[in-house]
């Protein structure tokens, strides 16, 4: 018996709400779908297809998990639907874009047991290659009683305006040093070339003294990360820790004119202001 469909019935429309995140391997990603009207006659499947072409995934319902071949970094995704008239319209490309948590420790040897500590995130997007809204909290180890993190007592500062994202490459691996300070600029140290000053922020440079110095400090803080693009969630290498870097020149952070500084010799020439140097980093997917 053959069965008819009404005149009214056809393909379904264009899937709408789909998004791409980081999935829980390097070579995969979760494309979620939104509402989608049928057509009239049930939805039989969804099918994934990327941009540039070459990768394709279908199932029955939303969420989906697609495979790439190696890494998924450089692909938007594009979903159609389909029922027994046919296939929708595909949607618009979509980027992979992902929230992880980021928590960095600076070694403080005269402030023990109180470490210099970030804690913080930044969303990732693995089309593009970017990192945007780098935010956290930055410990001021000098502050704070006898017990240490995550029970501290230390005063933390709110880091919230990402300034600078810099692409670099570390044993063969693509990355980018992200910097998020506390004030809306990027002036921290002194741009004086007498006290070794240069942009007004590079880590190690202008001997740690303040932005102005000897005039007034306008108080600035940052702290830097690195997002390995390919996978922001595996381990750093010691050479990608030597890159990290921190700064504190408000109040809590001065020893007279001098800030509060973590850095490596290897990273930027020179150990921070007392001793500080990145000992960790640690990325995970929200």
């Amino acid at each position: 018996m053959t069965v008819s469909m009404p005149s009214t019935t056809t393909v379904p429309g264009t899937p709408t709400g789909v998004t791409a995140t980081a999935g829980s391997s390097l070579n995969s990603i979760i494309v979620n779908i939104g509402a989608t009207t049928s057509g009239g006659s049930p939805i039989t499947g969804y099918t994934v297809t990327s941009t540039p072409a070459g990768i394709t995934a279908s199932g029955t319902a939303s969420p989906l998990t697609v495979s790439c071949p190696s890494s998924c970094s450089g692909y938007a995704f594009s979903v159609f639907a389909s029922n027994v008239i046919g296939n929708s319209v595909p949607s618009a490309p979509v980027d992979v874009i992902t929230t992880y948590n980021v928590i960095e420790t600076f070694n403080e040897p005269d402030t023990q047991p109180n470490n210099s500590i970030f804690v913080g995130s930044f969303t990732f997007n693995a089309t593009t290659g970017t990192v945007t809204n780098l935010r956290g909290t930055l410990s001021e180890s000098m502050t704070g009683g006898l017990i240490g993190y995550p029970n501290d007592t230390m005063t933390w500062l709110p880091l919230s305006h990402q300034l600078s994202a810099l692409p670099v490459s570390s044993g063969g691996t693509n990355g980018l040093l992200v910097t998020t300070f506390l004030l809306p600029v990027t002036t921290t140290f002194s741009t004086n070339t007498t006290f070794g000053g240069t942009d007004g922020w590079y880590p190690g440079s202008g001997f740690g003294l303040h932005f102005g110095y000897p005039g007034a400090n306008p108080g600035n803080a940052y702290t830097r990360i690195f997002v390995n693009t390919s996978e922001p969630t595996a381990a750093l290498t010691q050479a990608q820790i030597d890159r990290l870097a921190y700064a504190d020149c408000t109040p809590g952070g001065m020893m007279g004119g001098t800030c509060m500084t973590g850095t490596t010799v290897a990273g930027y020439g020179t150990l921070g202001s007392m001793g500080g140097r990145p000992v960790s980093q640690t990325i995970t997917k929200q």
